[in-house]
């Protein structure tokens, strides 16, 4: 019988809760200073997490003044039951914010390591967990990439490289390209994945026009019924998908 895995990737915009293009503006302190609609955003995400089996997060405020102190990626597992987090932090600005990745999972993490990925500006990362399910070693990546496409054929070669590493493997995030990039189809041959799904449009939340989330694999698991989740929780929609190995 097959393993089937439940999916989702989100980038949750520091439980900022963007829902229309004049939040983009009007929301716009929230980026910096704690605001009273923070944790009621956080249950909203937490509530749609819920019956998945491996989460990543992108954007996940990980405890600043910004967020009253609050580990968002932690917060989020503990509200969807979930009983496995692991975060990195990626970007710390002083005390007012922390940015950084979150991977929320079913199952016991049995190696995990965090890497800085090569950037024009210091802030992204690639948090690489392994687990062992079904008699298997799978290794499971979270990131988020740069807006720059210089940096981002850079941190494509460095992710790649990683993930050659691993027979079975999974990536989850925010990659900020479209599917015919032509850094993307660079990334798809040198990292050895399989050519996914056709994308589905997260991006902006509220008038999806761009496809730039995105669930790959590499070895045995495959990507199935690979969609956007209609909830406008954040800036990007979540991405869900089931994994079949």
């Amino acid at each position: 019988m097959p393993t089937i895995l439940k999916l989702a990737s989100f980038n949750i915009q520091a439980g900022i809760g963007s829902r229309r293009m004049r939040h983009m503006l009007t929301y716009s302190f929230r980026y910096v200073l704690p605001h009273r609609q923070a944790i009621a955003n956080l249950d909203r995400i937490a509530e749609k997490m819920r019956g998945f089996d491996l989460v990543g997060l992108q954007e996940a405020d990980c405890g600043s003044f910004r967020s009253n102190q609050v580990q968002q990626a932690q917060y989020i597992a503990l509200r969807a039951d979930i009983p496995f987090c692991l975060t990195q932090v990626t970007r710390d600005i002083g005390n007012i914010a922390s940015i950084g990745l979150g991977l929320l999972s079913r199952y016991p993490c049995i190696h995990s390591e965090r890497h800085r990925l090569p950037a024009s500006r210091h802030g992204r990362g690639l948090l690489e967990t392994v687990f062992h399910i079904n008699g298997r070693d799978m290794a499971v990546f979270v990131t988020h990439l740069s807006l720059k496409q210089s940096s981002r054929v850079r941190q494509f070669h460095h992710i790649a490289q990683h993930m050659q590493q691993h027979k079975h493997a999974i990536l989850m995030g925010d990659l900020n390209c479209e599917p015919d990039s032509s850094e993307f189809m660079m990334f798809l041959n040198e990292s050895g994945l399989h050519q996914p799904p056709a994308s589905p449009t997260t991006f902006p939340s509220w008038q999806p026009q761009r496809r730039i989330d995105y669930i790959l694999t590499r070895g045995e698991p495959r990507v199935s019924n690979l969609e956007a989740m209609p909830f406008v929780g954040s800036d990007h929609l979540p991405i869900i998908a089931d994994i079949t190995f």
